[in-house]
């Protein structure tokens, strides 16, 4: 963003905060039930209608809202409406511009980090002690991942996603290849790529694909981005390196070819030419695209048996432009009931960030294209701990994914390759700094 329009977007943002402040939103002790004055006949009064403006993320329309979300929270605040804005291209500064006075967001963490967190970062805690919600009901590492900015409790955890590993049946069985299994190694993993990666037909198979974004975003040894203060890039270390070592052999088998990692799962489930396929479960093959797979856990580290990815949550949270504060997280409470868990766990296979181990069970219960598989493969391992979050953590991302893409295409050494992002990232991080100054 340039400096002009970030700073246009400040003094916005300033008005719209300000306006809020007094704006004379719902406090908590307002009625959100129809009553009736004590000692009178009269009839109860309805609630009024309370509209809450909703950010969502991309592919986030009225109706996908409405269908998981909306719908249940109107089964216990009927007088709750909704205006949604998916969170894509201009829309959200626009809102910013225009003065709109959002009450949720919902966002998955890394997006919420690059481009929200300046515009609506804040911080619910206040709201989560004032509604007495009791957070041991989560997950601790689920709210821990929702401490975006790494300090405050920024947002709740909605649902999350966890990296899985899918196979083509038809392609193991081509080749005589036994079918994987939960809790493979790395190593292992690698040994069948390469078997799998081989020209036939004039058809050139590939073992494994998947962008190694993913693989660095939630890595199993919880490797930071930043340093303590997150303001310099830290990407020479021995862990990353031990980290990008264990992935480099996926990709280094004769015949590969790493521009197909653009589009990884279109190589899988369109061309059907890759064996495995690594991504978030949210990735899974639908039924009309006809691929018959199935899916085991993420592969492990030796070092590190049985712990697979970070979580990588979607949250939900209260935007500080809210006039309707208290309306707002008493809906992100109701989604975090165990029964409206469970509803959005079944159908729509959302990894629950409860506890509850009947909700984490009904994982895709009704959902076609999870029928028949390996639904264990979604829970059988424990996530790692999150990274330590810093606020530019995302800059740091970008040009460490850039790195090890050029590692790939043998464009550069490793070693080579982390100088660089490090520098690159740690000027961009200075540069952002400025900015906010």
């Amino acid at each position: 963003m340039k400096k002009w329009n970030r700073a246009a977007l400040a003094a916005a943002m300033a008005i719209v905060l300000l306006t809020a402040g007094c704006g004379g939103g719902k406090e908590s002790g307002a009625k959100t039930e129809g009553t009736a004055t004590p000692g009178s006949n009269k009839p109860a009064e309805p609630a009024k209608p309370v509209k809450l403006l909703v950010v969502t993320p991309q592919g986030g329309n009225m109706e996908w809202f409405m269908t998981r979300y909306g719908s249940q929270i109107q089964k216990k605040y009927p007088h709750y409406e909704f205006e949604v804005v998916e969170s894509v291209g201009n829309n959200v500064q626009n809102l910013v511009i225009e003065q709109r006075k959002v009450d949720l967001i919902l966002s998955s963490v890394n997006n919420y980090r690059a481009s929200l967190l300046d515009l609506y970062g804040g911080d619910i805690s206040d709201l989560i002690a004032k509604q007495k919600y009791d957070l041991g009901r989560l997950e601790p590492s689920y709210i821990e991942a929702a401490k975006v900015d790494g300090k405050n409790q920024n947002g709740l955890p909605l649902y999350d996603l966890r990296l899985t590993l899918y196979y083509n049946k038809d392609i193991f069985d081509k080749f005589g290849v036994p079918y994987l299994k939960n809790h493979m190694a790395w190593e292992e993993v690698a040994e069948v790529a390469t078997k799998l990666t081989r020209n036939d037909g004039g058809v050139q198979y590939r073992g494994f694909v998947a962008s190694p974004n993913p693989l660095l975003v939630v890595n199993p040894l919880s490797i930071p981005y930043t340093d303590e203060k997150g303001e310099k890039a830290v990407l020479q270390t021995d862990r990353w390196k031990s980290w990008i070592n264990t992935l480099l052999p996926l990709y280094k088998a004769p015949g590969y070819d790493a521009k197909l990692l653009n589009d990884a799962r279109n190589v899988f489930v369109k061309e059907k030419t890759s064996a495995m396929f690594l991504a978030f479960n949210s990735d899974a093959p639908k039924p009309e695209e006809n691929v018959n797979w199935d899916a085991v856990s993420l592969p492990e580290l030796k070092s590190l048996p049985g712990v697979g990815s970070q979580p990588y949550p979607v949250i939900i949270t209260v935007a500080p432009t809210s006039q309707h504060r208290d309306e707002s997280f008493q809906s992100i409470a109701h989604l975090l009931t165990d029964e409206v868990q469970t509803s959005i766990t079944s159908d729509f296979a959302a990894i629950t960030p409860l506890k509850n181990q009947a909700v984490k069970e009904a994982f895709g219960r009704n959902v076609a294209q999870w029928k028949g598989k390996n639904v264990s493969a979604i829970a059988t391992l424990k996530p790692a701990a999150p990274a330590r979050a810093g606020v530019y953590d995302s800059n740091a991302a970008g040009a460490l994914n850039s790195a090890v893409m050029s590692v790939i295409a043998g464009e550069t050494d490793l070693n080579s390759a982390l100088r660089t992002a490090e520098e690159q990232a740690t000027k961009k991080i200075a540069e952002a700094i400025q900015m906010k100054k």
